[in-house]
């Protein structure tokens, strides 16, 4: 038998309460620590959506224990499905990437179900680990100023013409519901890149109103609309009316008198009791999705943030990750038959898409460090964003990267422009 001496067995024994205090304290290290956290956004840039995203994002790294860098980045396509897929079938499932979307994500399966749509949806709203929301969706309808709709009822005997970004998006959606159930007159076109281009195009004359438009959007970018008039708000959305909104704009729900409608009604308008939902992937270990919930839920009262918040003109009602989960589980437990009867108001039929220009010109100016190109129209000055959806083409070769887009246009470039109208996002620039 080997004897082992005993001042080196003391010398173990010695040891042992800084080994023990060493593996305590890399326990209590922080996993957030030195990692970076990348919370993507479903909508494109210029909506509400991100907006209210990008703002919880800058904010919410310092109350995450480790405080992590926090990156936001627009992750768009098939009305949020794209980004709400990516989540669910390939985000890590570690608490390092979460998603910020509008409330008719999580609904999507039960707009579209199994077929047209629904196909290309991989996701289940009741697996998703839901964080919170700085607040509920408060939705108004609006028709622009010069036009003949000027209250709901109008709409039941006086087309409005709305814009939409595409087939899945709420505008059309909602517009397309309401059509259906209840016969208002709305022709819906569709294609344009985001909610400032839906607005832009109201503003040009191009479309009539919105079917759906956030009145937190209205008042942070467009307050001067309220204040000179330039819009007419029809309805409100929701199971609910928001004091944040005039008492004169009446809540669409307490106008239908109608059993059968206002079921269906209910189980549509439920999904604004969402607003604008954080969610992370199934899988990801419960201590984790607790340090989120904490994280946010501290951000939407954090004095930055709501100094923040109040200067943008963001409405702040905070929505727990617990109570989100109630709701979404409340929704999907809707009998199969009053969901099949919401699909069926669904269905939308070919729909108008919007009209685009084409011009050639050369680049006679560059703005806001290149993110905005100026050049000739039919003899007059013209300007178009260049943003993530535009295709930007240098002797054929497709640049794809935002930056590198944004840098490889110089002025004095002869190329194609085909863009939506004044200030919209440009579709694509090909340039020599």
């Amino acid at each position: 038998m080997k004897i082992i001496p005993i001042s080196l067995v003391a010398g173990v024994v010695s040891l042992l309460p800084a080994l023990i205090a060493t593996e305590q304290a890399q326990a209590a290290e922080p996993f957030y620590k030195g990692k970076r956290v990348t919370h993507f956004i479903t909508s494109g840039s210029g909506g509400s959506v991100d907006l209210m995203n990008r703002l919880g994002a800058r904010h919410v790294g310092r109350n995450i224990p480790g405080n992590p860098r926090v990156v936001a980045k627009n992750k768009t396509g098939a009305g949020g499905i794209f980004g709400a897929n990516y989540m669910y079938t390939q985000a890590p499932k570690d608490g390092t990437q979460t998603v910020g979307s509008l409330m008719s994500v999580p609904m999507a399966p039960m707009f579209y179900g199994k077929k047209g749509r629904g196909k290309n949806i991989k996701f289940v709203p009741t697996e998703f680990n839901w964080i919170g929301a700085p607040a509920r969706f408060v939705a108004v309808a609006m028709s622009w100023h010069t036009s003949p709709v000027k209250k709901w009822q109008d709409l039941l005997k006086t087309e409005l013409v709305v814009g939409s970004s595409g087939m899945g998006s709420s505008s059309t959606v909602d517009a397309i519901f309401l059509k259906n159930l209840l016969g208002f007159k709305s022709r819906v076109i569709i294609g344009y890149p985001s909610g400032g281009d839906i607005d832009l195009a109201m503003v040009r004359g191009e479309t009539q109103g919105r079917a759906i438009n956030a009145w937190a959007g209205v008042t942070s970018r467009h307050p001067d609309w309220l204040r000179d008039k330039k819009v007419n708000i029809l309805y409100q959305q929701g199971l609910k009316a928001d004091p944040n909104v005039p008492s004169s704009v009446p809540l669409l729900m307490d106008q239908i008198k109608d059993p059968s409608m206002r079921e269906l009604l209910k189980l549509k308008m439920a999904q604004y009791e969402l607003g604008y939902p954080v969610y992370a992937p199934p899988g990801v270990p419960k201590d984790r999705i607790a340090i989120l919930r904490k994280a946010y839920a501290d951000t939407y009262k954090d004095p930055k943030y709501l100094a923040e918040a109040k200067k943008a003109r963001v409405l702040v009602a905070p929505i727990s990750g617990e109570k989100l989960t109630k709701l979404i589980n409340s929704i999907y437990s809707a009998s199969p038959a009053l969901q099949a009867e919401l699909r069926r108001n669904l269905k939308a039929g070919k729909l108008q898409k919007a009209k685009t220009i084409k011009v050639s010109s050369a680049i006679t100016q560059r703005l806001k460090k290149g993110k905005v190109i100026v050049f000739m129209a039919k003899g007059k000055t013209a300007h178009a964003k260049i943003g993530k959806k535009t295709k930007v083409y240098i002797n054929k070769k497709r640049i794809k990267n935002r930056k590198a887009k944004v840098k490889a246009l110089k002025t004095g470039m002869k190329c194609s422009i085909v863009y939506y109208g004044e200030m919209s996002q440009a579709k694509s620039v090909k340039c020599k």
